[in-house]
């Protein structure tokens, strides 16, 4: 393709969109890689951005896939097992975002445009000395922000639980990205408070206490109830960060995406803040029968 020519009709936002729908999200936008520069976004920097990934990118698309309503019910009952939200909130939803995302890259490959498919995004950073410097509101770090790169590309609005909420979904999305060369125009960005200004009902939720009243995350508390009941949270990273102070290592690897941190995936602790969201509720949703 010669330099300044049209793109191909499969490198148009409109039918990347429309092929990350046909895939299986629920929701899908695009942000030119411009827009991480500039000041303004909700969600602090984590980790790379795009270029460093990928060079010569130019764009992001931004995928979100649902998370099921039962499957978040089932997860507040007093059960001994959280089988149904281990797999079916993170097991098969990071398959799902991990085939969304190489195909919409594929796609893009195939019209000349090389691309780089993160899925539900890779491994988490712990700073822990940040964390023994007593800084526990954000010591942890991503590869990407894929809440920032969502709220950049149009995909939805940061909540006060710190998660994003999207038009039709609300919170109960988890989030996937392809990093691409392909020069898309960018989504609309969604503009105003994604929350009613009096709701505080994920703050009163948090078995932690993790969320202010300011909306400000505490994710070392958020990350150290998941699923790790009855340790402290300085057990929960010592468990999982594989750091060895003694050693001057301070900073761990976590071998998967189980971190809450602020701008990483969709995903907090047992998620009571994304259960008792009313966001998802007073969404679009159709309310007819598939059958």
């Amino acid at each position: 393709m010669s330099r300044g020519a049209p793109p191909p009709q499969s490198c148009t936002t409109e039918a990347v969109i429309a092929h990350a729908l046909e895939l299986g999200a629920a929701a899908a936008g695009v942000a030119p890689v411009e827009r991480f520069h500039r000041e303004g976004s909700s969600y602090l920097p984590s980790g790379y951005e795009p270029e460093q990934l990928l060079p010569g990118a130019r764009s992001v698309v931004v995928v979100a896939v649902r998370i099921l309503d039962g499957v978040l019910a089932s997860n507040l009952q007093p059960l001994d097992t959280t089988f149904a939200y281990g797999d079916f909130a993170y097991v098969r939803l990071n398959r799902i975002l991990g085939d969304i995302t190489y195909n919409i890259a594929a796609r893009l490959e195939s019209a000349g445009r090389p691309s780089l498919p993160l899925g539900a995004c890779g491994s988490v950073r712990v700073d822990r000395a940040a964390y023994e410097a007593g800084r526990t509101v954000g010591p942890m770090r991503s590869i990407f922000s894929l809440k920032r790169a969502a709220v950049l590309a149009g995909v939805g609005r940061r909540s006060r639980s710190g998660l994003v909420a999207t038009q039709n979904h609300g919170t109960r999305v988890r989030l996937g990205a392809v990093i691409t060369s392909a020069p898309l125009e960018g989504s609309p960005v969604l503009t105003g408070n994604a929350c009613p200004d009096a709701c505080r009902l994920c703050v009163r939720a948090c078995p932690m206490g993790a969320i202010g009243d300011d909306g400000v995350v505490n994710h070392v508390k958020c990350y150290s109830d998941l699923g790790r009941r009855g340790r402290t949270e300085a057990e929960s990273l010592d468990q999982m960060a594989g750091a060895n102070p003694a050693l001057g290592v301070t900073e761990g690897y976590l071998p998967h995406e189980h971190g809450a941190i602020d701008g990483f995936g969709n995903r907090v602790c047992r998620s009571a803040c994304m259960a008792v969201c009313p966001l998802w509720n007073t969404a679009n949703r159709s309310g007819g029968s598939a059958f």
